[in-house]
């Protein structure tokens, strides 16, 4: 008996690399009891005492932090040492090692292994075991255990079913004890198993049954790494009969279709489940079924944790093969046994089947085939406490969950919900750091004090533009005032102006007056002879002079209009110029406004969307206060 033979510890068979486990989560989201794993560090942990090997973690795990621990090393070196052995291999066989599988015998025998057995016909007693104890004791419900993982789930999770669980043992058991009662040239030989499951390796602690748990993906990684070519061995057949329908065990329902065959009918009294979550949610309401005192519907549970079956376990290497192609391999594989049995048909024959019956009860006696289970409840009850009421609303306050509006139950921590999260917070198992409402909570606090901060200063910043923009007001309403003032003056230029073109047009009127009279003394001078040859020099002089005199008015009166001209257009612009200043003023007034605005709102509301609509209203009204700025600079 080996140290986990004891209903105290289970021994591990899920291994953590620290340094490549990120903390996740996908292997809690994965794992059918939750507990068993704890993510309060840097990488999430196992309790074995909790976990039940179904290994579902393993092939979850993207980075390659979780893998199987099974005994092929130990296997392996035992072998090469002299320890004598003998090898049993399970039905899944026909899926992993399709086409190849009396290959691996022969590769087995070459290695030193004394005999290879089939696991197909310890299936076969499993099946005649079973009818016997519905026959003897009429239960009102078994439940089949061939799967190690669902026995560690009732033995730890769920004790009460364990009067329930088949007392006959699993098909690999019946196989070991078969070898031990009826191949006593082996007794001396230790058993190696060619399981596709890591938590065979516990049946065997628990059974004292089997001493190395070899899975067929360890073996196959062992086969690809030695550069092995089982096609160079010899097909070598199994030692013990052959398996009939019984080889379809590893497939769901396998044991209900062998059943059939012993009793005929059963299937319809047989639940087939298998599959997470749906097998755990069924074994959880058979228990308050039963103990509330009700009755099942059903006489024999079928179960298997793996969805697939034994076929893709979790020790299995192939992970890709398409479910059909798997099963059909399976179905080939009972078919030919059943042809080589003569029992195919829809009516085998009579004769065929006594034969079959024969060779099984040979091989089959009464109570060697039994097993006892262990409680392992009391693992639960050390390492898992339920808080009370208080104490699970004081979790849900510190991951800031006040409301039932905050437990949203979204799964991403991995648990199943707020409230499971919140029992492994309680436990120690888990921080509140992983809850995706706790760290978007922090994100928005912290989003929240930045738009504060920045509010702040852009508080400030809309003071000190508010006190600026006072100042332009002001300084804008002086410029409106001297400016209308310019404009005034100009006006008042223009009516002194239109007084000039009066003057200049009496002028003009000497001017052709002085210009006609000099040119009449000019014809009397000259006639006058000798004594009017002065007054003649005169006359002309004052000719010339009105006629300079009109040039001159005809250049004033160009540059007068020049002047009004420039004169009207001046007035306009300062009338332009002035309306301007006017809308300038309104927009600044209009700013200063919304700047008031948003400082209010900033000091009363922390709504972002009241805030950032301040903000655009600002940035509006400095766009149009910018429009009309640039036009008064340009005018």
């Amino acid at each position: 008996m080996n140290e986990y033979s004891s209903a105290e510890h289970l021994r591990p068979v899920v291994f953590v690399d620290p340094e490549k486990c990120c903390n996740c989560h996908r292997c809690i989201s994965v794992c059918p009891v939750k507990m068993c794993n704890n993510g309060s560090g840097d990488h999430v942990s196992v309790n074995h005492d909790l976990c039940i090997g179904c290994g579902t973690c393993i092939e979850a795990c993207v980075h390659g932090a979780r893998s199987g621990i099974d005994d092929t090393q130990d296997f392996f070196y035992d072998l090469k040492t002299g320890t004598s052995m003998v090898a049993i291999v399970a039905p899944a066989v026909a899926v992993n090692f399709a086409g190849r599988d009396l290959e691996l015998n022969g590769w087995l025998k070459a290695l030193g292994v004394k005999a290879v057995f089939d696991v197909g016909f310890g299936a076969e007693l499993t099946t005649k075991s079973y009818v016997e104890e519905l026959k003897r004791d009429d239960p009102p419900i078994m439940i089949s255990q061939p799967c190690p993982a669902l026995v560690s789930f009732i033995e730890i999770y769920n004790p009460n079913l364990i009067p329930y669980l088949a007392k006959a043992d699993s098909p690999m058991a019946h196989t070991v004890e078969c070898i031990r009662h009826f191949y006593p040239q082996y007794n001396d030989c230790k058993i190696a198993v060619i399981s596709p499951c890591y938590a065979k390796r516990r049946e065997f602690d628990e059974n004292g049954r089997g001493d190395y748990n070899v899975t067929m993906k360890s073996l196959e990684d062992w086969i690809k790494s030695n550069g092995i070519d089982l096609s160079k061995y010899p097909r070598v057949p199994y030692e013990n009969p052959l398996a009939e329908r019984a080889v379809l065990y590893s497939t769901p329902g396998g044991l209900m279709r062998t059943a059939e065959r012993f009793v005929p009918g059963i299937s319809s009294v047989t639940r087939k489940i298998e599959g997470q979550p749906a097998v755990f949610e069924y074994l959880d309401g058979l228990d308050k079924l039963l103990s509330s005192g009700g009755k099942p519907h059903c006489k024999l549970v079928d179960c298997l944790n793996c969805e697939k079956g034994c076929n893709r376990g979790g020790g299995t290497p192939i992970n890709d093969l398409p479910l059909d192609e798997s099963e059909a391999l399976v179905e080939q594989r009972a078919i030919d046994r059943r042809k080589e049995w003569k029992t195919a048909g829809r009516k085998p024959g009579y004769f065929a089947l006594k034969k079959l019956e024969r060779t099984v009860n040979a091989y089959w006696k009464p109570d060697i085939y039994n097993r006892q289970y262990q409680d392992r409840s009391e693992a639960t009850r050390k390492f898992i406490r339920i808080p009370s009421e208080e104490e699970l609303q004081q979790i849900y306050y510190s991951m800031e969950k006040h409301s039932k509006s905050d437990l949203y139950d979204c799964c991403a921590c991995g648990y199943n919900g707020c409230k499971q999260m919140a029992i492994a917070i309680f436990n120690g198992l888990n921080r509140r750091e992983n809850c995706h409402h706790y760290v978007q909570n922090l994100a928005n606090q912290d989003h929240e004090k930045e738009i504060r901060e920045a509010v702040n200063s852009i508080t400030e910043a809309v003071r000190s533009g508010s006190e600026a923009l006072k100042s332009n007001v002001h300084d804008l309403q002086e410029i409106r005032n001297m400016n209308t003032l310019t404009t005034e003056g100009i006006k008042e230029l223009n009516k002194k102006i239109d007084g000039i073109w009066d003057i200049v047009g009496i002028i003009n009127s000497v001017a052709d007056q002085t210009k006609i009279i000099a040119f009449n003394a000019e014809l009397e001078a000259s006639s006058s002879g000798e004594a009017g040859k002065n007054f003649y020099i005169v006359a002309t002089e004052i000719r010339r002079l009105s006629d300079t005199i009109i040039d001159s008015i005809k250049e004033i009166k160009s540059n007068i209009d020049e002047i009004q001209l420039a004169s009207d257009r001046l007035i306009l612009d300062s009338e332009k110029g002035t309306k301007q200043i006017d809308v300038s003023c309104e927009n600044a007034k209009s700013l200063e406004r919304g700047f008031g605005s948003i400082m209010a709102t900033s000091q009363t509301s922390s709504s972002e969307d009241g805030i950032f609509a301040s903000i655009q209203n600002i940035a509006q009204g400095i766009e149009e206060f910018s429009k009309n700025t640039a036009g008064l600079g340009a005018s």
